[in-house]
């Protein structure tokens, strides 16, 4: 399982967090890119400092440790609230490919 606390990076494959708006974050993980709600439904814990999934693409709130998946939003474990706001999901581009390069 590759699960390292948000805005921490340790190889060029561990999952990565970066706050480009107030409202919005930028998750990088496994191969993909998501652009979410920078704030956990629950209680607005700030999820740059959450724990990211990246085999599983999910994060987990720092506060109360609710857990979402980055695909869709979904609350997957923790306090029942809202589904968390994911803007997009992309896939990591690499030299103009999909997932890199053949």
């Amino acid at each position: 399982m590759t699960a390292v606390p948000a805005g921490r990076r340790r190889g060029a494959d561990e999952p990565v967090v970066r706050q480009v708006t107030e409202e919005l974050v930028l998750v990088e993980a496994g191969g993909h890119k998501v652009l979410a709600s920078a704030v956990c439904p629950h209680r607005g814990g700030r999820l740059k400092y959450g724990r990211v999934d990246g085999d599983r693409l999910r994060i987990t709130c720092p506060l109360h440790h609710t857990t979402f998946d980055l695909a869709s939003g979904e609350r997957t474990s923790g306090a029942a609230c809202a589904a968390l706001r994911v803007v997009d999901v992309l896939p990591d581009m690499q030299d103009g490919v999909p997932g890199g390069a053949p």
